[in-house]
């Protein structure tokens, strides 16, 4: 299995005070299998600074898929990253 994207990424309302907080809802697509099944799942993304400044990540997967769920997060997390060094996360 492999992480085709990450899309429809939009900014979730702030529902507390935290500046240092951002919390995001998004679409995963997933591909497996030998015939490069697609699967689409809803998640959301909390990116956190810490006081040292560096980036606290956590993702949330919310459907089930068809596919172990800690490696899904790990590849999700790597991507998060990646994504926000390149300026997609604010």
């Amino acid at each position: 299995m492999k992480l085709k994207t990450i899309e429809n990424i939009r900014k979730k309302e702030k529902e507390s005070l935290l500046y240092y907080r951002s919390d995001y809802l998004a679409d995963a697509i997933f591909e497996y299998g030998k015939n490069s099944t697609e699967e689409k799942v809803s998640i959301e993304i909390t990116i956190e600074k810490t006081a040292l400044g560096e980036s606290k990540v956590s993702v949330a997967i919310n459907e089930h898929i068809n596919y172990p769920m800690l490696s899904a997060i790990k590849m999700l997390k790597e991507e998060v990253f990646k994504m926000q060094l390149e300026g997609i996360f604010t």
